[in-house]
Parts: structure tokens; C-alpha cells; sequence
């Protein structure tokens, strides 16, 4: 039993009043009272007034990206080939580290090579290596000739990178039904080009019956689809499909964004990647990123307001968005300078609705309540009045618990001592 006492508590969705006391038994929260009621025995924490609130989740992540940038992908090289298999584990082995640095308590895969996240999420289990909850994704499936297949078609390996290809209902569904066996929890797919990427054979990368026959394939399995699609068209096809997540959507519009409220849909705009095309001035021929980038700061708020869940998660790896820790963490601070957001929105974006992509009820994580999983963190301040405490994690916070245990503990030594039993 620890009773983290004297907390200021953000639950997922607010800041609570006054302070409260947080039980914790082995990996579960059982208790959320107000301050003084303490359980009988067991470890306490005295919290001095930080704020304890659930542990951050990036919902779009590569989690064997370490050092190779886009540029590579741009000039037509394969993904999940850049390094030997054991050395993009070790990539994968250190981003699990930099999350729990960075207080991301979880993530949700959106593609990797050589089926790292399953086996990620197995050596965590196993208290092989420590680690974030994992929502694993696997390879990004896609068809012959779409944006994702090199135009270097003299570059060809025995075994796959990031990248399946396959054509036609019957395919696409071995593929899927394959990768869930590997232990893929969401299937990724390429419905779409774009996204700040230079399309080379058109919008459309997957025909609607490919779609299909994927989505069904998964949901009987009870995995989840997540899509690259970024055409207004696509995206209401994809919703329409029942596609559990839209990445990216840079032309989202109203129809769209009505689509996905009443779906039930995650969107994961992945804004950090455009404002960087903007700032890094990178070429625009057509005008499509600066169109997405104006595009999704209009339609952001109007998403939120409508109740669509918008999460977090981007595409980390090699420059320009590395893995290193505060870097996921500055995508608070992007969106909560959108006109009509606010800080215990994204908070809120981060932990409550993402925990509702990580786990299927009746599991709970992204909140701090009784019958919660105990994935939380303590910060030294209060990030609602100053939301960049969130962008300095080495500085701003103290500890990081992942099911119950400390994975992170920089608390003083004085805050603890033993319940009488």
C-alpha cells in the first residue's frame, strides 16, 4: 500500500480543490479523499502541495527512429532499414527510457520495423526492461506503387522494413490478420498521401475495398486501424469505414469534423510536424502544407468544442523530431497556443482521452480516480497556470509511477516514512 499525501490532484479532466490523499495498492489507485484520511499502513508520501495528475501518452509514435531524419524517407530510402534489426531494438529499447523520462507514461504505436513494439511491450511485461504502457502497432501496411513504396525500385530486401505491400480485399486481410498474430494491437494504414510529404502517384493509396476488407479483418479481432489520411474525401470515407484513428487530416473540415464526433473517432493532427515545415522553410510547390497548417489551426478548436478526441504524438525519430526528452512535450505548449485551447484541454487530450485509445474499458488509465491504473506523475508546480513546467521534465518532474512502482524518483527523501501498521 503508498498513500501519496498532501497532492494537489489534476484528475484527466481539472484541477480538484484543496488537497487530497491518492492510495495506491500494487498497480490500481482504490482511493482519491480529501486530505487527512489516510490508509491505515503502508509507505506515505507527502507530497507538499505538487500536482499529481496521470502520466502524458503520445498516440503517434516510431518507436525505432533514433537518428535517421525524413530527408531519407523524402529521397525514396526504406524505412526500418536504416540499421541492422538488434540496432533499431536498442532505438526502441532508449525511447522507452526518454518517454519515462519526459513523464509519457504510454504510447501508441504508429508503425515500426521488425515487430518492435510487440516485443517492446513483452520485455516490459517480463521486468526485462522498464517501459510505458503500449498500445503496439506493427508495419505500416500499404499497396504496390502507393506514396510509401520507394520510387528506388531497384531497392529491394528478403525481409520487409516499416513497409507491407499487398493488393486486393484478400491481401490486405492476410496481412492484417498476420500482424495481429505477430501481437499488432493497430493495424497502420496508408489511405492518403501528403501530410508536408510529397505525393508521387496521386491522393489515393488504398482502394475502399482494401479499406474494408482491413478494418473488418481487425475489428473481428478486436484490434484497432489507425490511418494516414490527409484529403478531406479520404478522411470521410475513412470515418465512415470505422476507422478508430485519423492521423493527420489536414483538410479536415466541418462534414469531417462531424463525421468524427459522431463516430466516436481519435484525431491525432500531428500539428508539430507542419509548424516545423513552416519554420524550417522546407519546399511547398503546390501549397499543401501551408494550406494544412492554416487549415488544422481553424478546425482544431472547432473539433474540440464539437467533443472529437484529439490526442497528441507526432513523428519522432530522426531529426528534426527527435527522440530526446521534452521533445514530445512541446506539442503542449503548440496546441495550447491555438485560439480557443487552453492548457487543461491538451492536458486533458494527453492523458484522459488518450487512456481511452490505450485500453479497452472496463480498464482505466489517463485519470486519477479510484479503479484507475496507477500510471501518474508529480509535478513541482502547477502546469495550468504555467504550462511550459510540462516542457522541462528533467527540472519540473519528480517522480514518475508506472503501475504502482516509482520509475522515476527524484522526490526528497524527507516526504516519505512508514505507516504504523
Amino acid at each position: 500500500m503508498l498513500t501519496l499525501t498532501n497532492a494537489r490532484v489534476f484528475d484527466g479532466l481539472a484541477m480538484l480543490p484543496g488537497r487530497r490523499t491518492v492510495t495506491l495498492d500494487g498497480n490500481q489507485i482504490t482511493a482519491v479523499s480529501e486530505d487527512g484520511k489516510l490508509a491505515a499502513a503502508g509507505e506515505r508520501i507527502d507530497l507538499g502541495g505538487m500536482v499529481l495528475m496521470p502520466g502524458m501518452i503520445s498516440c503517434h509514435l516510431h518507436s525505432d527512429n533514433y537518428k535517421w531524419g525524413i530527408a531519407d524517407f523524402i529521397a525514396g530510402d526504406r524505412l526500418g532499414k536504416e540499421r541492422p534489426p538488434g540496432v533499431l531494438m536498442a532505438c526502441g529499447v532508449r525511447t522507452c527510457r526518454v518517454l519515462l523520462e519526459s513523464g509519457f507514461t504510454g504510447y501508441v504505436g504508429a508503425a515500426c520495423s521488425n515487430d518492435i513494439d510487440a516485443q517492446l511491450k513483452m520485455a516490459i511485461a517480463e521486468d526485462i526492461i522498464p517501459g510505458p504502457r503500449i498500445l503496439a502497432c506493427g508495419h505500416h501496411v500499404g499497396t504496390t506503387a502507393d506514396n510509401n513504396d520507394s520510387r528506388k525500385w531497384w531497392h529491394r530486401y528478403d525481409t520487409p522494413g516499416t513497409d507491407l505491400f499487398a493488393d486486393g480485399p484478400d491481401a490486405v486481410r492476410a496481412l492484417t490478420r498476420d500482424e495481429i498474430r505477430r501481437g499488432v494491437e493497430v493495424i497502420k494504414i496508408f489511405v492518403s498521401s501528403g501530410h508536408a510529404i510529397p505525393g508521387h502517384h496521386g491522393k489515393r493509396n488504398m482502394s475502399h475495398a482494401e479499406m474494408a476488407a482491413i478494418v473488418e479483418a481487425a475489428h473481428e479481432r478486436g484490434a484497432k486501424v489507425r490511418a494516414h489520411v490527409c484529403h478531406r474525401d479520404l478522411i470521410l470515407e475513412a470515418v465512415a469505414l470505422g476507422i478508430d484513428i485519423i492521423d493527420h487530416g489536414d483538410e479536415v473540415d466541418e462534414d469531417c469534423i462531424e463525421a468524427m464526433a459522431k463516430a466516436g473517432s481519435f484525431w491525432v493532427p500531428s500539428l508539430k510536424f507542419l509548424q516545423l515545415a513552416i519554420d524550417q522553410n522546407w519546399p511547398d510547390p503546390d501549397g499543401s502544407t501551408a494550406y494544412g497548417h492554416a487549415n488544422l489551426h481553424r478546425t482544431i478548436p472547432l473539433a474540440h468544442k464539437a467533443g472529437v478526441r484529439i490526442l497528441l504524438g507526432d513523428d519522432y525519430g530522426g531529426p528534426p523530431l527527435p527522440h530526446e526528452v521534452g521533445s514530445y512535450n512541446e506539442e503542449l505548449g503548440l496546441y495550447a497556443g491555438i485560439d480557443g485551447i487552453g492548457p487543461s484541454d491538451v492536458i486533458t487530450w494527453a492523458t484522459k482521452y488518450a487512456g481511452e485509445l490505450l485500453v479497452d474499458a472496463p480498464a482505466k488509465v489517463g485519470v486519477v480516480e479510484a479503479g484507475a491504473l496507477a500510471d501518474l506523475i508529480v509535478v513541482d508546480g502547477d502546469p495550468l497556470a504555467d504550462l511550459s513546467l510540462l516542457e522541462r521534465p528533467e527540472q519540473s518532474i519528480k517522480a514518475v509511477f508506472r503501475d504502482g512502482v516509482a520509475v522515476i524518483d527524484r522526490l526528497p527523501s524527507a516526504a516519505r516514512r512508514q505507516a504504523a501498521a
